[in-house]
């Protein structure tokens, strides 16, 4: 009997832990369920597109899904990425906010990250693409350096968005996971068919592209290493464009008597003032860090998704609507208007 190959092995171990995380957290409404699966399989569909490549068919490790195969997967990735985005509308309309500029970094990512998708299953059609390259290495290269750059904006949209890969360990697994697909690309030559004019051996199969493939490469890993870190997860959760007018916010105080309040409104002990925290965090101060988008989002995030032991009846954040009602009661004496996004 003979074994797989060990890369793979590892890999599709990846993919399904990647899958099964769902089985770990909470369970929200069927329809914000519904589209967060369907993203996540969209997620695992492009990781296999880019750690199964289809060229050189004599490659080591061996090549796993044929040209067909490969063109049907992109399609399905497209798809459950599109129904995603629909099915998230139809589940919450405050959704619609993320297709503004005033969006987060990170929704930005995943807008940018299926708009790439389009265009990587449209133009590898065998008559456009034959219209678009005359060369299939030209194609090649093009096709795997944006594919680079589809899971590296993934990646961002994820693991900020942390409805699976809430905590360190996790976005770890992913990153390491994309970066081991990203990996694959690399196959070899099982034989040696031209030299460069130097003398070294064109191992790879992207031939006179191989150096600018593989550079691109590493700095996708290197991408991907950055984003296992909290900074950048807080620093993707600002907006692109501040907005004019902010969201209504609704907080039930009673149902959070069991956190300190200091968890929250930390300018009580460090004596800087009693006012509201919109004030200071939209403020243009050189010590605000963080804007008040990405603080409450993440205070909101962190606490449901990562709570204390002794916080035993929280529930999952996932649907927008869950904090911003139209109708929403003056927080903390501060008019809804003006609550923070």
């Amino acid at each position: 009997m003979k074994w797989p190959d060990r890369r793979y092995v590892a890999v599709a171990l990846g993919w399904a832990a990647i899958a099964a995380l769902p089985l770990f957290t909470g369970f929200t409404h069927w329809a914000w369920e519904l589209s967060e699966i369907l993203g996540l399989a969209g997620l695992l569909a492009c990781l296999a597109l880019c750690g199964c490549p289809v060229r050189p068919r004599e490659a080591a490790p061996p090549v796993l899904l044929s040209l067909g195969h490969h063109e049907v997967l992109g399609i399905l990735a497209a798809a459950a990425a599109g129904l995603h985005i629909l099915v998230a509308l139809a589940a919450d309309h405050t959704v619609v906010e993320y297709l503004k500029l005033t969006s987060p970094l990170y929704q930005l990512a995943g807008i940018a990250a299926f708009l790439l998708l389009l265009i990587l299953v449209a133009t590898s059609v065998a008559n456009l693409r034959r219209r678009l390259w005359r060369s299939h290495r030209d194609f090649q290269a093009t096709h795997i350096i944006l594919g680079c750059l589809l899971l590296a904006l993934l990646a961002a949209h994820v693991l900020t968005t942390g409805r699976y890969t809430n905590g360190y360990g996790r976005r770890v697994v992913l990153c390491a996971v994309a970066a081991g697909g990203i990996a694959l690309l690399l196959l070899r030559r099982r034989t040696v068919q031209s030299a460069a004019p130097d003398g070294t051996v064109r191992r790879f199969a992207f031939g006179r592209h191989s150096t600018i493939i593989v550079g691109v490469i590493g700095a996708t890993m290197l991408a991907l290493a950055t984003l296992g870190s909290g900074r950048a997860v807080m620093a993707l959760r600002e907006p692109l464009l501040p907005r004019s007018a902010a969201l209504p916010l609704t907080f039930d105080h009673a149902k959070h008597v069991e956190v300190n309040c200091l968890a929250c409104h930390h300018n009580y002990a460090d004596g800087r003032g009693f006012d509201a925290c919109i004030h200071c965090h939209r403020s243009a101060g050189p010590d605000i860090k963080v804007g008040v988008e990405a603080r409450f989002h993440s205070f909101c995030l962190n606490c449901h998704r990562n709570p204390e032991p002794q916080f035993v009846h929280h529930g999952p954040v996932s649907g927008c609507t869950a904090c911003h009602i139209a109708d929403a009661a003056p927080l903390n004496g501060m008019p809804a208007q003006l609550a923070p996004r």
